[in-house]
């Protein structure tokens, strides 16, 4: 598995995973559960339930029922009982619905696309204008593909063709047509798509490759690694310092402690080891860093090195800046599930991992499965699609002494 930047995709029953690997390095993870589909970037239309105008705040329900939680502005004029068009940007988390703002949009990672409006908005925290060929590029592309406006990100001036990005997310916006109309009522619009689709979307410029029998198990072995890596609190570095995360509910804390090293390793350290971990524990909402207080010119180093790395993220973190007590203050927008939670359920992990294990198999024809009551209870239930993705007889034996689920036979 070595080479540049790509993204593997495994295929298994009941799952989809991929992780962005650059070299041997992995940079970034997804997964997709069939029974806990990803909806993030779906546009729906939705009937409101409940305005709270105070907190710019709306609650509605899909037409399948799932709560949503819409951030609203003082434009949107929305009214309980009212249709409106939004757009789902955060997954659930803690006691939270899944997020969504108004309007249709597409997220990709220069600009976001608008579907039915027109002209060229920027950031308000834009680092630096692009440059007037590539405005005049863009906007001829709008022009040729009328309906469409856009949302420059900050990063947009760095952007190589802003042109292409857009005709890019277009064509993926018109791949992902439902064919269901706001006027129909409550209904999906637009689809993302599978794995695939959207990672394409935010990572245009990587390789997708297909995982296959021949390098499963090398694959597996990564993804366990990644697992392994992004659930524990503390992270040994390079120069002998160890990086220190935990989550809370109101914020993500990282604390940094020179150990081994010194404190000039440690700064060396620092920003892409921020920058990296946000990314592949898909951290979301305030983030604040606790490092060594160091002279000025040594801060300002590691704050423009911090920004540098922070870049490179298609989340777009921001640098929000120090605190008077001196903590580094970062924003991360809320999106996908990251992987600790889904590490964290382990009667859905421990059955999936033994269909996938089954799928590459397939000289068991009639396999035997221990698993706990809880296991069990899953993959008769929700994850019985997964089950029948095998497209053969698996037989539970459910045991109350077993910790996960296990195959335990071969009959032949």
């Amino acid at each position: 598995m070595s080479g540049g930047a790509r993204v593997l995709i495994e295929q298994a029953p009941g799952q989809t995973r991929a992780l962005h690997l650059d070299g041997d390095r992995v940079v970034e993870s997804w997964h997709d559960f069939r029974h806990d589909p990803d909806r993030t970037g779906s546009v729906h239309a939705m009937r409101i339930d409940r305005v709270f105008a105070a907190q710019n705040r709306a609650t509605a329900t899909l037409a399948d029922g799932t709560p949503v939680s819409v951030r609203t502005t003082r434009h949107d004029n929305l009214t309980a009982g009212g249709m409106a068009v939004i757009t789902i940007t955060a997954a659930p988390r803690e006691t939270k619905p899944w997020q969504a703002v108004t309007g249709p949009r597409l997220a990709g990672p220069t600009l976001v696309l608008l579907p039915g409006q027109g002209g060229i908005a920027q950031s308000a925290r834009m680092t630096s204008p692009p440059a007037d060929i590539a405005l005049d590029a863009l906007q001829d592309c709008l022009d040729g593909a009328a309906g469409f406006g856009v949302i420059l990100r900050r990063n947009a001036g760095a952007a190589d063709d802003l042109a292409g990005d857009a005709a890019a997310l277009i064509a993926a916006w018109q791949a992902g047509q439902t064919g269901q109309r706001e006027e129909d009522g409550p209904g999906c619009l637009f689809d993302p798509g599978g794995l695939a689709a959207r990672i394409a979307v935010q990572s245009p410029h990587l390789e997708i490759e297909a995982v296959s029998a021949g390098n499963a198990e090398e694959f597996g072995a990564r993804w366990d690694d990644m697992i392994a890596t992004t659930t524990r609190a503390d992270l040994p570095l390079a120069g002998g310092g160890v990086m220190w995360i935990e989550p809370t509910r109101a914020l993500t804390a990282i604390d940094f402690d020179s150990g081994t090293g010194p404190l000039d390793a440690l700064f060396a350290d620092a920003p892409h080891a921020i920058a990296s971990q946000i990314r592949l524990r898909q951290l979301g909402g305030l983030i604040a860093v606790d490092l060594p207080r160091a002279a000025p010119a040594i801060t300002r180093r590691l704050d423009a090195a911090l920004e540098a790395a922070l870049a490179d993220d298609p989340g777009h973190p921001e640098r929000l800046g120090r605190t008077r007590g001196g903590l580094v203050e970062i924003r991360a927008p809320h999106g996908r599930r990251g992987p600790a939670d889904w590490a964290a359920d382990r009667r859905v992990t421990g059955a999936l991992s033994v269909l996938r294990q089954l799928a590459l198999r397939p000289q068991i024809a009639r396999p035997r499965i221990e698993c706990p009551p809880a296991t069990a209870d899953w993959l008769r239930g929700p994850g019985a699609a997964a089950l029948t993705a095998l497209d053969r007889q698996v037989e539970l034996v459910v045991s109350s002494h077993a910790a996960t689920a296990t195959l335990i036979e071969d009959r032949g």
